[in-house]
């Protein structure tokens, strides 16, 4: 499995957390755990580019981080444009990984999860479209 299928599982985890079949109950800390996947789907999408579109050392430390805004940030310096939502939401969004893991409160709403379930979808179609379309060109 590369980067790619690895998030279309991690999103595919989020959308099932985030159904009534999946989550019943409404429970906030549900929510949490399909936030945390949300933000390894769009982790694991940047680095996909990064790595399998762009042939980057997904070994080198720069490529060991969990940060979206790094990951974009490495995406550019290829002279890849991204999504200006995506750009957009990146921080907030990247702070769901961590966050999630410790005690406190909860990381999004519903809908907010939702929305950046939304933005995976398109930026997904972004890449394979854009990104991965031109490289094969």
């Amino acid at each position: 499995m590369n980067y790619h299928d690895r998030g279309a599982v991690d999103i595919h985890v989020a959308r099932i957390l985030m159904s009534p079949f999946g989550n019943p109950g409404n429970d906030e800390g549900v929510y949490d755990a399909a936030a945390y996947h949300v933000q390894q789907a769009i982790e694991k999408e940047l680095k996909y580019i990064l790595h399998e579109l762009y042939e980057e050392d997904d070994t080198a430390r720069s490529f060991r981080t969990h940060n979206l805004s790094d990951l974009i940030g490495q995406v550019e310096q290829l002279g890849v444009s991204l999504p200006e939502e995506l750009i957009d939401v990146a921080s907030d969004i990247g702070d769901w990984e961590a966050a999630t893991r410790y005690a406190g409160s909860v990381v999004a709403s519903a809908a907010e999860i939702r929305e950046a379930i939304e933005i995976y979808d398109r930026f997904v179609t972004y890449v394979q479209e854009r990104i991965a379309g031109e490289k094969q060109n």
